[in-house]
C-alpha cells in the first residue's frame, strides 16, 4: 500500500509539472526574416492573372484572378520570406492548358523589414510587359499625411493635389513630367480632403485626364475596439495613388474606357488607443 501511494504521488507530480510548463511557456512559429509585399495588376490588354512565388511554399503569399486595376491585398501588405525570390504571373483560366501561360517571370532580392509594391505593367500584345518592383520607403508624416503617385502607363503626366478637384484653381504641381512606370516622391500635406488631378504633361486644360478624391479614412473608436482607418483626414496616414491607363479596346482586360486613379494605404495612422 505504501509503495502504491508513493507511485500515485509521483505520477500526480509529473502531470502537474507538465501542466504548469504548458501554461507558462509560449510557443510561436518562427517565420524567419520577412519583407512585406503587395501585388498590382496594371496590364491593360489582357485578362486576370494568378500571382505566385514558385521557389518555396512558406512565406509565399499568393492571389488568383487579379484583374486589371486590381490590388492584393486591398489594404496593407502580406509578409513574404526575405532573400532572393522567384515570382511568376500566370493566366487565370479554367482551362488547364491556359493556366500554364506565363505573363511574367521575375527574380528579385527582398530585404527583410522593407515594404514593396510589385506592379505588372506594359502590354502583353506588344510583348512589353514587365514587373516593376517599387520600394515603398515611407516615413511617419506626424501631424500631416503623405501621398505619392505612380504612373502605371497613362503617358507622361503632371500631377496636382488640392483640397478640391474639378475646375477649381490648380496649385503648384506636386510633380511634373512623371513618365510611365515611375513614381513621384512622397509629399506631405495638411490633414483634410484631397483630390488628385493629372494632365498630359504641359497641359492644364480642364477637364483633367484623371480627377479622383482620396479616401478620407476614419478615426478610431475605442468604445467598439475599432482602430483608425488610413486616409487624408487621419494624421499619420501615407497613401499611393496609382494612375492607370484605360483598358485596350477589344482586349479581355476589365473594361475601363478612360484613365483612372486607385488609391491604396501604405501606412495606417496610430491606432488611437
Amino acid at each position: 500500500m505504501k509503495t502504491s501511494r508513493i507511485g500515485l504521488f509521483l505520477a500526480s507530480a509529473v502531470v502537474l509539472a507538465a501542466c504548469g510548463r504548458g501554461t507558462s511557456d509560449v510557443f510561436t512559429a518562427d517565420n524567419g526574416p520577412q519583407a512585406f509585399v503587395r501585388f498590382v495588376n496594371a496590364i491593360p490588354d489582357t485578362g486576370a492573372g494568378d500571382w505566385r512565388f514558385v521557389d518555396f511554399i512558406e512565406g509565399s503569399p499568393v492571389t488568383f484572378g487579379l484583374a486589371f486595376r486590381g490590388m492584393f491585398p486591398a489594404t496593407g501588405y502580406q509578409g513574404a520570406a526575405a532573400g532572393s525570390r522567384h515570382i511568376k504571373v500566370f493566366q487565370t483560366s479554367t482551362n488547364i492548358a491556359l493556366t500554364q501561360v506565363v505573363f511574367l517571370d521575375t527574380t528579385f532580392t527582398f530585404v527583410a523589414g522593407t515594404h514593396y509594391s510589385l506592379i505588372a505593367a506594359g502590354n502583353v500584345r506588344a510583348g512589353t510587359q514587365k514587373m516593376y518592383i517599387l520600394k515603398d520607403d515611407f516615413t511617419d508624416p506626424g501631424a500631416q499625411v503623405a501621398i505619392r503617385a505612380f504612373n502605371a502607363g497613362a503617358g507622361t503626366v503632371d500631377v496636382y493635389t488640392s483640397a478640391s478637384g474639378g475646375n477649381s484653381a490648380l496649385p503648384a504641381a506636386m510633380a511634373t513630367n512623371v513618365a510611365n512606370y515611375t513614381a513621384t516622391g512622397y509629399v506631405n500635406s495638411a490633414v483634410g480632403p484631397l483630390s488628385l488631378r493629372a494632365f498630359a504633361s504641359g497641359s492644364t486644360t480642364f477637364p483633367a485626364m484623371v480627377d479622383a478624391t482620396a479616401p478620407a479614412g476614419l478615426p478610431s473608436d475605442p468604445t467598439n475596439n475599432l482602430t483608425a482607418v488610413g486616409g487624408t483626414t487621419q494624421a499619420g496616414s501615407v497613401l499611393t495613388a496609382f494612375i492607370f491607363p484605360r483598358s485596350v479596346a477589344g482586349s479581355t482586360a476589365a473594361s475601363f474606357t478612360t484613365p483612372g486613379v486607385v488609391y491604396i494605404v501604405d501606412r495606417y495612422p496610430p491606432r488611437g488607443f
